[in-house]
């Protein structure tokens, strides 16, 4: 079982309590951590994990946030892996204490990295900044700083959501020849508002950063058993954070019109029109902010990419059904999500 949180907070409490206590006590409650944490290989992993962080700045000046986990092995032979999380999240949807897609792939052999772009974690948060700005400006500065750091020839993308659809958006354009495949989970290609509580928090000052009280937070991104309650806690305590003004209506016209025009002139559907890379789509059945039915018209907005669907459920023996964030921080989510998305990195071609 895994318990990294619970054996970092059971050890800092048992230090903590030593002078505290009489001696055999606080003996006692010491070992009884180190136990813990000896039965804990992920908390122990977690203290051995080498991640470095450093400043990226995009063009029009808005500091971004790269995170590196780089494996012992140094990543050659592979293509480097840039994880991006989805609009209002951060870097704690692919590592929450030494568990998640960023550690596993890093622990698999794979120079990985991590993104906060604006709006996200460390990254700045500039006035009144736009969905377009964050996938045509940030994330080609992103990728431009994995490759720099990795040199090569094109990167794997790891998506997630909103922020996802918007990157598959700019992968025939702004990304052009700098991707090789594309790990998408639940890409709101064609989206919809998901609910009344999305639309209500969308367009109210604020944004996303109050679906924390009474349990919106749950209900939108975590409604799920895989997800721990101490797992839940960290992450409603991370975020999401506020969008702000402008990106919020931006999110909820694209919600309510089904597109979103660029700068450029065109929209994410001309964009996805274009998209032509091999991508392994993964779709829960219980996420309430990006259904799954906003992510499957990807295979047909993409008539170019080879496109592969892969939907977590209980009744393909998964173990569950999985929410927003559950399919990534779930206690299930190595076996159900993240070994597919490894063999399909690994594949010559996009996995069948």
């Amino acid at each position: 079982m895994r318990f990294p949180g619970f054996a970092a907070l059971l050890f800092s409490r048992a230090a903590r309590g030593v002078r505290a206590l009489p001696f055999r006590a606080a003996g006692d409650l010491v070992a009884l951590a180190i136990i813990v944490i000896s039965i804990s290989t992920p908390a122990a992993r977690a203290d051995d994990l080498k991640v470095s962080r450093r400043k990226v700045v995009a063009r029009d000046g808005a500091a971004l946030a790269l995170y590196r986990y780089a494996p012992e092995s140094g990543g050659g032979g592979h293509p480097a892996v840039l994880l991006v999380p989805d609009l209002g999240f951060g870097r704690e949807t692919y590592d929450l204490m030494g568990e998640g897609l960023a550690p596993f792939l890093q622990r698999h052999g794979r120079d990985t990295f991590v993104a906060e772009l604006r709006g996200q974690g460390n990254a700045d948060a500039p006035a009144a900044w736009s969905l377009s700005e964050w996938a045509a400006i940030d994330l080609p500065a992103a990728v431009e700083a994995v490759r720099q750091a990795h040199p090569g020839g094109p990167i794997d993308l790891v998506v997630h959501g909103y922020g996802g659809a918007l990157a598959i958006a700019a992968a025939p354009r702004e990304l052009a020849g700098k991707i090789r495949k594309v790990i998408a989970f639940s890409p709101a290609a064609a989206p919809e508002v998901p609910n009344e509580i999305a639309r209500k928090l969308l367009s109210t000052p604020g944004t996303l950063a109050r679906a924390v009280p009474e349990r919106r937070f749950e209900l939108l991104f975590a409604r799920d058993g895989s997800i721990r309650a101490y797992t839940r806690g960290l992450l409603e305590k991370e975020g999401p954070r506020d969008l702000g003004q402008t990106a919020a209506k931006e999110l909820l016209r694209w919600m309510e019109q089904g597109d979103l025009p660029f700068a450029d002139g065109s929209t994410v559907k001309d964009r996805i029109g274009e998209y032509d890379r091999p991508t392994f789509v993964i779709l829960p059945l219980l996420d309430n902010w990006a259904h799954s039915e906003f992510a499957e018209p990807l295979r047909a907005m993409a008539p170019r990419a080879k496109v592969q669907l892969r939907t977590l459920s209980k009744m393909y023996l998964e173990a569950d059904d999985y929410s927003h964030l559950g399919m990534l921080v779930g206690r299930g989510a190595a076996n159900d999500a993240f070994l597919p998305a490894l063999a399909f990195l690994d594949a010559p071609e996009a996995a069948p």
